[in-house]
């Protein structure tokens, strides 16, 4: 999978460093889990005025074409939807990109929310098996409030995980069901081949490069 343009010269070489776009003194390092998603909502990062930043995180139609910024989110009736380059691609054995719903303790960022993480890029670093020597740099194109204990990073993969609010049926014109179960997603790498057919290297990438790890540190 080609890497979008905004993202194929980011180099970072700590834990958890955020790069804000306009350069603000936003730099993180600590801990965190990581879990998955997609459930083809507009990524909360692509609303104008979410935080200082030069562009929003990208939306699309439901034709994987550009989406106004202003746009409804498909999950409540609007037409903005989680574009399908927004999943992870490989460099190599130990090195893989990819987006993410990021959530950052208010002991790190000083109460701030998501002016303090969207649209920042971060390099993580696991340090649970399977994982152990593997790296992922993602951007924060989305907030991941439902679990606000720990840092988070919800890893963006097609098949990862799924809501009810079918959004992906919308988006698609299919079965929500080719996404797998609610809260879980898909369940083996074959089922990767019911997905829309752009959508399925990200979800194979689950099952190759990131060996199906289940909440990786």
């Amino acid at each position: 999978m080609t890497p979008p343009q905004y993202l194929r010269n980011i180099v970072l070489s700590s834990q958890l460093v955020a790069v804000l776009a306009q350069g603000a003194d936003f730099s993180y390092s600590g801990e965190a889990v990581t879990t998955r998603f997609w459930d083809c909502c507009k990524p909360s990062c692509g609303w104008i005025g979410k935080a200082d930043f030069s562009s929003p995180v990208l939306s699309c139609t439901a034709d994987d074409a550009p989406a106004d910024f202003a746009a409804g989110t498909g999950c409540n009736g609007g037409g903005a939807y989680q574009c399908s380059d927004q999943q992870p691609w490989a460099i190599n054995d130990t090195l893989s990109y990819g987006f993410a719903g990021v959530y950052i303790t208010s002991d790190l960022t000083h109460g701030a929310i998501e002016d303090a993480w969207c649209c920042a890029c971060y390099q993580l670093d696991f340090t649970s098996e399977p994982l152990i020597g593997k790296s992922m740099i993602v951007q924060a194109s989305n907030t991941a409030y439902d679990v606000n204990t720990a840092s988070r990073f919800s890893l963006a993969v097609p098949g990862g995980n799924t809501t009810s609010t079918n959004a992906c049926a919308k988006q698609y014109g299919v079965s929500q069901s080719v996404f797998g179960e609610n809260n879980a997603g898909v369940s083996s790498s074959d089922d990767c081949d019911n997905l829309p057919e752009n959508l399925q290297p990200g979800c194979r990438w689950r099952f190759d490069w990131f060996q199906d790890a289940s909440y990786p540190r």
